[in-house]
């Protein structure tokens, strides 16, 4: 009995050698077939991270602006989990608790959410962060006129509201602004310009300086525009003569410039009118647009800062009408084959256009077509078409469908002419008279 025991051992041995090495092939050939089915893949993530930045004092500021800073990252994944990575499985951080004014080397920390997601490299790895104590100061708003008023019109000192504000930033940024600017265009003003504008900070060299925050970030800018001495604007009035031709209008009375500066003493120009009146202008029997170049009657010791005359256009349109005229349909694009018949007879179309067309138009001049083009016989309803000259608008038809029955046409026997009557043996054959 005892020599059996050695060999039973020796057995159990070997069946838990098989029974692991089993194991272990079959854990081999499943990973083969897991990585086989979904491998590891390594590749450059395609979305910058964005960096997050915490732990600063208040009281501190950044030089840099760090929240436009990313970080780049090469990674390691199974595949399906590349198919659903996006930019927020991953956190980027440099941390500046405890950090004082200066220039510090920062560690860029990311972490991944995905654990099946490895970092390989990233880049950058740390960042220099420049640290500066924040400050407040009063500094003055200064406006920028960036343009012009009108010809004969200067401008004058702006108004601004308020006078001054207050920035806040960095140290080093706060010490370098001088003013704090506005900017407004007059576009050629004949009158006060007013506006709520954007305030900027500035350097002493007219340059923008980051990281600066106004309060308040606007400010409301008035701009006084004055007429020169000795100068007087005023409206140019048209005189016109004489009507138009018949069934025509005047619709515009356009004088090129409409105001012109006039020249003179003080008391001149204080008797002067708040307009100057041109020459007449005839409009007898026109039928379009007049245009022509007219004098201007001037007052007493004044003249005009340009030549002394405009051009006067104006403007001459036919009058717009309505009316109804009666059409019989025409029937077109029947096959031989077919006859129709069109249960009314006339047809009313109230078009509109220029009277002397309306006037003009003849009874051929607007025609009323029903299309029966592949039609099979039965009955339809057509909708008519109206064809007009031009200049000529349809703007209904009365009654906007037709009946139309169609029908085969039946055609027509051709009548057999009677045979003569026998004849006796020796009887002549009668032969017929021509008629007269």
């Amino acid at each position: 009995m005892q020599n059996n025991r050695p060999a039973s051992r020796s057995n159990l041995r070997e069946t838990l050698v098989s029974i692991l090495m089993s194991a272990a092939l079959a854990l081999i050939v499943w990973i083969f077939a897991v990585d086989q089915e979904n491998p590891l893949q390594r590749a450059d993530f395609a979305v910058p991270i964005p960096i997050d930045v915490r732990g600063l004092n208040p009281e501190l500021q950044t030089l840099q602006d760090l929240t436009q800073r990313s970080v780049t990252l090469t990674l390691r994944a199974p595949k399906r989990s590349w198919e659903n990575l996006t930019a927020n499985d991953f956190i980027a951080v440099i941390d500046l608790t405890d950090r004082t004014p200066g220039s510090h080397d920062v560690p860029v920390t990311v972490d991944v959410v995905n654990p099946d997601v490895e970092i390989l490299a990233q880049q950058p790895r740390q960042l220099r962060v420049q640290i500066d104590n924040v400050i407040t100061k009063t500094v003055p708003i200064q406006v920028d006129v960036a343009d012009s008023a009108a010809f004969g019109y200067d401008w004058q000192t702006p108004i601004v509201e308020p006078e001054n504000v207050e920035i806040f930033g960095p140290e080093t940024q706060v010490n370098q602004v001088r003013t704090v600017h506005a900017e407004i265009l007059l576009r050629s003003a004949k009158t006060q310009v007013e506006g709520i504008q954007t305030l900027t900070a500035r350097n002493g060299q007219n340059q923008p300086i980051d990281r600066i925050r106004i309060e308040p970030s606007t400010a409301r800018i008035v701009v006084p525009v004055v007429q020169r001495p000795g100068r007087k604007e005023v409206a140019v009035l048209v005189q016109v003569t004489g009507q138009p031709a018949a069934s025509y209008r005047i619709t515009s009375v356009k004088p090129e410039p409409s105001t012109v500066i006039l020249l003179g003493s003080a008391e001149a120009l204080r008797n002067a009118p708040g307009f100057i009146e041109t020459a007449p202008l005839s409009i007898d029997g026109a039928t379009a647009d007049v245009r022509e170049r007219l004098p201007l009657d001037l007052p007493e010791n004044v003249s005009v800062l340009e030549e002394a005359g405009v051009f006067v256009t104006i403007g001459i349109s036919p009058i717009e009408s309505s009316a109804t005229v009666t059409r019989r349909p025409l029937v077109i694009g029947l096959s031989e084959l077919l006859t129709a018949t069109v249960s009314l007879a006339r047809v009313d179309v109230l078009v509109s256009g220029a009277l002397p067309k309306l006037d003009a138009l003849g009874p051929t001049d607007v025609r009323v077509t029903l299309d029966l083009t592949g039609l099979t016989p039965g009955s339809h309803v057509v909708v008519p078409r109206v064809v007009t000259p031009e200049g000529i608008r349809v703007e209904g038809v009365i009654p906007q469908a037709i009946e139309v029955v169609i029908e085969l046409v039946t055609p027509v026997e051709e009548s057999t002419p009677e045979a003569p009557p026998p004849t006796a043996p020796g009887e002549a054959t009668p032969t017929p008279t021509p008629s007269n």
